[in-house]
């Protein structure tokens, strides 16, 4: 007979420095997170920005360059012109002056439109993306690549009683898993929105001239005014008039109230509906409302079980989207 024992390998020290004990920290565990919402989210992002930008660009030339209102205008001109002339001189026009009439009308609008179009085009797509799509697009998106990835996560721990461990160890598993997810959720929302609605503006600046609305540095120039207009409370527009001059200056008179009110209610609004702020302000809202119904949808089934795991995957994300849109609508009632 033969006797076989059994004996567990011997570690050597090698292998037990290699052990990674990455995620126990707080810091580590938001960077991950933060490094995961980003970096995964990113091409998902800009491809649906690319996507969007040159397909509202492109509808938008087309629409432009199919308005003509030439005809409109000169029929206009001849049916309120001729009764005036005819008051004033007490004759009837001749065919030869109407027609050097209608000829300059038309080019005052051949000279104007051009212009009036390229503005048009500019302003509207600063206006789309900055106040609505950007942030829309980009929280939509997030509900299934953030929150859906958060509920996964979050319900996978709680249907394997990862959770209950960490009770057990004395360990808020709430907050072992929400705070990290939530400060990154903070960062990488208007750090998306932003490169996405920039991305898209930008492919806006090339699909215009190629149409031949405006040029590129007209553009560019009618979109920051777009996007960056003056603050309506009363030190800035005091300390525009004035032009400018040091921030002390600017401070020691501080007014932030709007120009047309007294109340500062009145000013907040001003302050939250300034588009770059508006931008952020949707942003970071929309990201947190869809990482709390990521966080409910899974923490509030204690006897969730591997089985049921995809349905909390796509609760989150139809109720994220729902509540998202919702609160769009909410934030289009300010402005």
């Amino acid at each position: 007979s033969r006797t076989v024992t059994l004996e567990p390998p011997v570690k050597s020290d090698e292998a037990v420095s290699r052990a990674s004990f990455f995620g126990m920290r707080l810091s580590e565990r938001f960077l991950e997170d933060l490094l995961d919402f980003v970096m995964w989210s990113l091409p998902l992002i800009l491809l649906a920005f690319t996507a969007c930008g040159l397909a509202i660009a492109m509808l938008t030339c087309d629409v432009l360059q199919k308005i003509d209102v030439t005809d409109k205008v000169v029929a206009i001109v001849e049916k309120e012109v001729k009764p005036m002339i005819k008051m004033l001189t007490g004759e009837d026009p001749t065919a030869i002056t109407m027609m050097m009439i209608k000829l300059k009308v038309k080019n005052m609008i051949n000279t104007t439109m051009p212009g009036a179009k390229a503005s048009l085009y500019a302003i509207g797509m600063a206006k789309l993306f900055v106040l609505e799509i950007g942030p829309l697009l980009t929280a939509l998106l997030l509900c299934g690549r953030i929150g859906g990835s958060y509920a996964g996560k979050v319900g996978t721990m709680q249907a394997t009683k990862q959770n209950e461990l960490l009770t057990t160890l004395g360990v808020n598993a709430q907050a072992w898993t929400l705070v990290p997810a939530l400060g990154a959720a903070v960062l990488a929302g208007p750090i998306l929105t932003v490169m996405g609605t920039v991305l898209s503006l930008v492919l806006g600046g090339v699909v215009g001239p190629a149409y031949g609305i405006g040029k590129w540095d007209d553009y560019v120039e009618s979109v920051r005014e777009a996007v960056f207009p003056g603050l309506r409370l009363r030190s800035v527009v005091a300390w525009n008039e004035n032009g400018g001059g040091t921030f002390l200056d600017f401070f020691s008179g501080l007014d932030l109230r709007y120009v047309g009110s007294d109340k500062y209610t009145d000013a907040f609004v001003e302050f939250v509906t300034y588009p770059p702020f508006f931008l952020l302000t949707k942003a970071v809202t929309f990201i947190v409302m869809v990482l709390m119904v990521a966080e409910l949808a899974a923490r509030l089934r204690p006897d969730l079980t591997p089985r049921k795991l995809p349905s909390v995957i796509t609760s989150s994300v139809v109720i994220s989207s729902l509540v998202v849109i919702l609160m769009d609508w909410g934030f289009s009632q300010l402005w």
